[in-house]
């Protein structure tokens, strides 16, 4: 009981504590020098924008990484209205039933599946986007081409 007690009383002290941890601004804010409150709001500032520059690189990354897989890519959904990636098809390889399985510069490996609109083959060189479509699959477009692709990610 004892325990429980201490647990609770360290959990309610720490809130504070944590909440100041939060605003990087507080120190300069309580700083009552006009030229030095200023000074450390512009420190502050500077900092905060590589940290959230950072953080987006990161995300990205990260988005990239799961986009396609269907689970992992609606988290990112929910965050995002208009989910895209854009990259270059480096081969293109025959799948089953003459189906392209196409390779892209980042190392993802798509296939291509029924509902197609493209007539044309795919080469290598071309510039795709991949988006979602509203039913959920996912549709590959090309620079100067009309139709598109109807693909799954594989890997």
């Amino acid at each position: 009981m004892k325990v429980l007690v201490a647990l609770a009383l360290a959990a309610v002290l720490a809130v504070p504590a944590h909440a100041q941890d939060e605003d990087p601004y507080a120190a300069c804010a309580a700083t009552t020098d006009d030229a030095a409150r200023l000074a450390c709001f512009d420190r502050t500032y500077q900092a905060q924008q590589v940290v959230i520059a950072e953080r987006e690189e990161v995300e990205e990354a990260e988005r990239e990484e799961v986009f396609g897989f269907r689970e992992e890519d609606a988290v990112l959904e929910r965050e995002e209205e208009e989910v895209a990636l854009s990259a270059t098809v480096t081969e293109v390889l025959q799948g089953a039933r003459r189906s392209q399985v196409l390779l892209l510069d980042n190392g993802q490996l798509w296939r291509e599946i029924d509902g197609s609109t493209l007539r044309n083959r795919v080469r290598d060189g071309w510039v795709a986007e991949i988006t979602r479509h509203w039913s959920g699959a996912y549709e590959m477009r090309f620079e100067g081409r009309s139709g598109y692709l109807r693909v799954t990610r594989i890997r």
